[in-house]
């Protein structure tokens, strides 16, 4: 018997978003980052775009935290709730880019174009 209080082979880690600390959440690089680290499940909430695709998003809309426009400027808070992925298309979600911006909570966080 192990002296440990916790059995490891039972511990679930999981990575909230992927590994949102270190990468821009809720996309490919932060998810294979926390899998790298270890973690046995990558929890994820997702969106369904107008033409039917499965997007990756904490919200139905954009956050104004992470989102650069396809103009290069930062999405304002007045402006994310307008920013409805399931209004939207695939192709013209994808013009956005939520790994850019420097994150607030997160400021180690590695900025990648996503």
């Amino acid at each position: 018997m192990s002296n440990s209080i916790i059995n490891n082979s039972s511990l679930d880690l999981q990575g909230h978003r992927g590994a949102r600390g270190l990468m821009p959440e809720n996309t490919i690089p932060a998810m294979k980052r926390a899998i790298d680290l270890g973690v046995t499940t990558l929890e994820m909430d997702v969106v369904i775009s107008k033409d039917n695709k499965v997007v990756v998003s904490h919200e139905p809309y954009f956050s104004e935290i992470l989102t650069t426009t396809p103009e290069g400027k930062y999405l304002t808070k007045e402006e994310a709730q307008s920013h409805l992925i399931y209004k939207m298309t695939y192709d013209s979600i994808m013009k956005y880019d939520v790994g850019l911006k420097p994150h607030p909570v997160f400021p180690a966080q590695q900025k990648i174009k996503v």
